[in-house]
């Protein structure tokens, strides 16, 4: 009985709506503005994990020291030109290496 709980539930979670993010890409355009180190930490993270996702459009991290900053000043320029208030930040920032950084 106790398995089948456990994989009724486990199911439950892997079909929830990950849609949901911390930041909207207003948000981090915002916290970046201000040189947020969480800010800084997020897009990272979100790069760094989207060029490892299946079925995403290809680009590349750039290989050089200083890519964080790269990275976080291709944000500042893309988002003022691509505003959309309703982005959630992981799409926001994939969709900035997309064009930025491409393959």
């Amino acid at each position: 009985m106790e398995l089948v709980v456990g994989l009724i539930l486990s199911q439950n979670v892997f079909a929830a709506d990950f849609s949901y993010s911390f930041m909207s890409g207003q948000d981090l355009f915002d916290a970046l503005s201000q040189s947020n180190d969480v800010a800084r930490g997020y897009l990272l993270g979100i790069a760094d994990l989207g060029k490892n996702i299946k079925g995403s459009e290809c680009f590349r991290v750039p290989m050089r020291a200083d890519a964080d900053e790269s990275l976080i000043s291709a944000y500042l320029e893309f988002w003022p030109n691509n505003v959309d208030f309703a982005k959630q930040a992981p799409d926001a920032v994939l969709d900035m290496m997309v064009e930025h950084f491409p393959c």
